[in-house]
């Protein structure tokens, strides 16, 4: 891909919203045929949240938006540009963003939903919203990822309901003046059916000639051995090509925000990317996979250790269903502020 040479970019605050029920694996033990230890041993999982029945993603998705204004200082009759990504909204209509856009107070009309980017969806919405930038007198982009896993995953198959936790993660985009901001950008994908959730109405269709194409449930299949294959194959691959566009090595990154598939995943794609472990922050063990939102969960981690300062370089990396998946790197022109997480100390680090 090429580098970046429009009007740069960067993030300036980044805030979580996370439910308040955490959810164990003992407790998922409860009613699947696994042990708390298996999961731990496979995946690196320990907890993960969980929203109540009666809670919704608009909840979370105005929660993380409203900490991230906040933090920044913008009100929201300041944002030019609106993008949400969720692949588990409440209603397929009406849109998220509007309705998040109605919650809030925000003016703009330029609001764009992605919904089928799934867990890729923080790079291509941050590259998205940085293109919408370009238009002149347009100064602010407020990119929200909201994921309610626990309602598309089967209660009875530990396959899927080990991995996926519900969060939100909201970043502030603001243009700027100097040269620092977006360096450069990887995007691809391969076309690949090894993740999909039917839509309503498939589910009522006769059978499909094509066994590929059958809905068997209307909850989310995975195949965890293709998964694993294209998430190792292609992030540390497009972390590479961005890096190298934007002539940044691997030693002057201050940190990476990589999709959080689970923990042992991580820390395999960085040290496939050569990077120190305490510059890859874990947040899967204790949040699980939260699909749109997990980049941002591990971006908060590095606004809140530090490790996102004016001129430090960072790289956010995802991989999603479809496959879609994709790298941006940052020189940041100013300090990300990280929202405080009230109630948790969620987390352990990078290690």
């Amino acid at each position: 891909m090429p580098r970046w040479e429009l009007a740069p970019v960067s993030p300036s605050s980044v805030a979580l919203a996370l439910p308040d029920r955490v959810v164990t694996n003992a407790e998922l033990c409860e009613t699947l045929d696994t042990t708390p230890e298996w999961i731990e041993k496979k995946t690196g999982i320990r907890e993960r949240r969980f929203l109540e029945p009666h809670e919704s993603v608009l909840d979370l998705a105005a929660e993380a938006a409203e900490k991230a204004l906040a933090a920044d200082g913008v009100r929201p009759r300041e944002v030019d540009v609106l993008l949400v990504a969720c692949t588990t909204p409440d209603w397929i209509m009406p849109s998220l963003g509007v309705s998040l856009a109605e919650r809030l107070g925000i003016e703009t009309p330029r609001i764009i939903d992605l919904t089928q980017h799934a867990c890729a969806s923080a790079a291509y919405g941050i590259y998205t919203a940085a293109c919408l930038l370009q238009e002149p007198g347009l100064e602010t982009a407020l990119v929200v990822c909201a994921e309610r896993g626990s309602g598309i995953t089967d209660p009875d198959d530990r396959v899927t309901r080990i991995f996926f936790g519900d969060a939100a993660g909201a970043v502030v985009l603001r243009k700027s003046d100097g040269p620092d901001g977006l360096l450069s950008y990887d995007l691809g994908n391969v076309f690949s059916d090894a993740v999909r959730l039917p839509n309503h109405w498939r589910l009522h269709q006769e059978v499909p000639t094509s066994t590929t194409d059958t809905p068997r449930s209307p909850y989310i299949f995975m195949d965890g051995n293709v998964v694993l294959r294209e998430a190792m194959t292609r992030v540390p691959k497009s972390l590479g090509e961005a890096l190298s566009t934007a002539g940044v090595t691997v030693d002057e990154v201050s940190g990476f925000a990589v999709h959080q598939a689970n923990a042992k995943l991580v820390r395999q794609i960085g040290r496939m990317a050569g990077a120190d472990p305490e510059r890859v922050p874990v947040t899967a063990d204790t949040l699980g996979n939260t699909a749109a939102a997990s980049p941002l969960t591990a971006l908060w981690r590095l606004a809140h250790e530090g490790r996102a300062r004016r001129g430090d370089h960072i790289v956010l990396g995802a991989i999603g269903a479809g496959f879609l998946f994709g790298s941006l790197v940052f020189r940041l022109a100013g300090d990300v502020v990280a929202a405080e997480v009230e109630g948790t100390d969620w987390g352990s680090g990078g290690g």
